[in-house]
């Protein structure tokens, strides 16, 4: 009995211990192994295997943490700050701001802010190249129409629908717009243009809940639910919000946002109610510095704790 309940206590200190651990050691850097050096991460999308995927905003990279909290990187790095398609070790990346992962076609997306393209990273011939499927290099603007032609004004997230199409979050013009066999469309923006119109400022996240897509606009501090092609609405809060940055859904009723602002993350039960959600240990979801994004994996929150260098979790 004696060793039965030592090993129990074991287990609960390990497992606490897992639970509240953050990666990154708070300075800025770039080391995927002890001491784990991170350079403001900004994004986050679900991978295979349990994984998930995050932007390295200022090391220019995409890097994965594995079932095991295990961070690799796995493309890009502080030395490959620019813009070339090819071969992954001549690729170079800039203003990554959205990240997405096709599982069925095994291909990861990424949109870039300051390039204004859309890019794949595929393998092909055993080798892993970087192709820029939307969008023209260091030009902004809007213009749909063939995604080689296509302008962008600052992308943001990215997502991947079940059709197989790209939505974009275009924070420069306010929209979403789609890639879809070689075309770009918008399906909702600011503008009289967009077949329906929405009140946005700065659309900055979004994700999916559902088949709807959750949205936080960082310029009016507000949260809105679009069900593609039929209608969009702000949700009705009963607190207010200061600058929702990263949104995520554990499509259960529930949406978590993280609030740069308030440097909190809250979650909304039934598209109204409000709470904080409090630190758990001293290594959870306190001393918060400008929290960008949020992603649950496996019933653990994770936050892309921007100025700290860290990422940080919470078994909810």
């Amino acid at each position: 009995m004696k060793s039965l309940s030592f090993t129990l206590l074991f287990f609960i200190i390990i497992s606490s211990n897992l639970f509240s651990q953050t990666l990154g050691n708070g300075e800025a850097g770039f080391f995927d192994k002890n001491p784990v050096k991170l350079d403001k991460p900004i994004r986050f999308s679900p991978y295979k295997n349990g994984a998930f995927l995050f932007v390295d905003f200022n090391n220019y990279a995409i890097r994965q943490v594995n079932a095991n909290r295990e961070i690799t990187t796995l493309f890009g790095g502080p030395d490959k700050k620019g813009f070339k398609d090819g071969k992954l070790d001549v690729a170079m990346f800039d203003g990554i701001h959205g990240v997405a992962y096709d599982e069925e076609n095994d291909i990861i997306y990424i949109a870039s802010a300051s390039n204004n393209v859309v890019r794949k990273i595929i393998k092909e011939n055993n080798e892993f190249q970087v192709k820029t499927i939307a969008g023209t290099p260091k030009k902004n603007g809007f213009a749909d129409g063939s995604s080689d032609q296509a302008l962008f004004n600052s992308l943001h997230q990215i997502l991947i629908n079940k059709d197989g199409s790209i939505l974009v979050l275009d924070i420069g013009n306010a929209k979403i717009r789609k890639i879809k066999d070689g075309i770009v469309s918008t399906i909702v923006g600011k503008d009289s243009i967009s077949p329906i119109k929405v009140d946005w400022k700065f659309p900055i996240d979004m994700a999916f809940d559902g088949d709807d897509i959750i949205i936080c606009d960082a310029g009016n501090s507000n949260i809105y639910r679009f069900t593609p092609g039929k209608e969009i609405k702000k949700l009705q809060l009963d607190q207010p919000l200061k600058m929702p940055h990263g949104i995520t859904s554990d499509n259960k009723g529930n949406i978590y946002i993280a609030d740069m602002g308030d440097n909190a993350i809250y979650k909304i039960e039934n598209d109204k109610k409000v709470t904080k959600i409090e630190a758990t240990s001293q290594n959870g979801f306190d001393h918060l510095n400008k929290p960008a994004d949020v992603i649950l994996i496996d019933g653990v929150l994770w936050v892309a704790d921007l100025y700290n260098h860290k990422l940080k979790q919470q078994k909810l």
